[in-house]
């Protein structure tokens, strides 16, 4: 009688091993975390606190962590699938800024007081925005082979100097130093619920993130074009020989990135603001980057690696304020999981072991199977 086998006996020599090196390098990086805490706070116990519960301990907290997870799943998807089919656009700091701007124009200008129409519209051209930024590089790439890695980093600082452009010359509030005209009285993709004597804000933009990480991953695993998508990334040549358009996929995959980033620069700014400010690269882009590689390029996964790593800034975040700890500790510690992740020979030895018992174990499988 064959044995009932548990969800984990199920999972493949490879999929254990990436579970094993996810929790290890969390681990480290957690416990260099402590170690820093412990050796630099005057107050070590209530640092720690702070750090790993803050976003527990009341729902202003609570809705500071959803709130900085939401753009970072929306980055993390759009990269994921560019990294899915091996294109290493990193424009999203331009799609995501440039689209936030749009939208927050969009409002002012366009649609005036009919919050409704200016979310919808907001969100359609900053996606426009956001994949028309993703497809100059690819563009460049495809016509005069441009590296699509320096070209994407300098659509970067074109978007932000001509947005610092747009707003000094055509947008700002005379009467302000660098902000545009309100469009509203509060931002108006959230919605605050009162509970009890505190309030808690529910983003419009979560739900939306979540069905984007959602579709990307249904478009990546269970249509054609995604499956071409993927193998693009995984064999160029071998896509080729099957008969896969490698440059139309290519291109293909930064338009859907980037209006995806556009979409979370639009959400962004109309989620959190009445006004337009924004005169440096918001970091969102290359956070993307951080999430691709804890999701592991799978959009499915985003959502849990933006959790994370927003609960880890927000503890940071309430630490710093309350005990004065340099708020950086966050980056020392993601730096630190995102390097034993890269890093390809860490728990090499563990994974051929794992291979190793895999095979023995089909082995005896196969021979119980015929004995009996």
């Amino acid at each position: 009688m064959a044995k009932k086998e548990n969800f984990i006996s199920r999972m493949s020599a490879k999929q254990k091993h990436a579970i094993l090196r996810m929790a290890l390098s969390i681990l480290i990086g957690l416990a260099l975390a402590t170690v820093l805490i412990l050796t630099t706070s005057d107050k070590p116990m209530k640092s720690l606190s702070y750090f790993y519960t803050a976003p527990l301990q009341n729902l202003n907290y609570f809705g500071y962590w959803i709130q900085k997870m939401i753009p970072l799943i929306f980055t993390g998807t759009a990269v994921s699938l560019m990294f899915s089919a091996n294109q290493f656009n990193l424009g999203m700091e331009g799609c995501f800024l440039m689209a936030g701007q749009v939208a927050a124009i969009t409002n002012i200008y366009l649609f005036p007081n009919q919050p409704v129409l200016g979310i919808i519209f907001g969100c359609i051209l900053g996606m426009l925005v956001g994949a028309i930024i993703a497809f100059i590089p690819a563009l460049l790439n495809r016509i005069w082979k441009a590296s699509i890695m320096v070209t994407s980093l300098m659509m970067n600082y074109i978007c932000l100097y001509f947005s610092m452009y747009m707003l000094f010359t055509y947008f700002k509030n005379p009467k302000s130093t660098k902000n545009t005209y309100d469009w509203c009285k509060s931002p108006i993709m959230t919605i605050k619920l009162k509970i009890g004597s505190q309030s808690l804000n529910v983003f419009i933009s979560l739900f939306i993130a979540l069905l984007v990480a959602f579709g990307a991953w249904l478009f990546l695993y269970h249509t054609k074009t995604g499956f071409k998508l993927r193998q693009v990334g995984q064999n160029t040549n071998f896509a080729k020989y099957v008969g896969i358009s490698v440059p139309a996929i290519a291109i293909l995959a930064q338009i859907i990135g980037g209006a995806i980033g556009g979409l979370g620069g639009a959400c962004e700014i109309m989620s959190n603001y009445t006004n337009y400010s924004w005169v440096e690269l918001t970091g969102f882009g290359w956070d993307g980057v951080t999430m691709a590689v804890f999701a592991k390029n799978n959009p499915k996964n985003v959502p849990l690696a933006a959790l994370f790593i927003a609960y880890l800034r927000t503890g940071a975040m309430v630490m710093s304020f309350k005990t004065n700890i340099q708020l950086d500790l966050t980056s020392v510690v993601e730096g630190v999981i995102v390097l034993f992740l890269l890093a390809e020979r860490f728990l090499s030895s563990t994974y051929r072991k794992m291979i190793v018992a895999e095979a023995e174990k089909e082995k005896q499988n196969s021979l119980e199977q015929k004995e009996a």
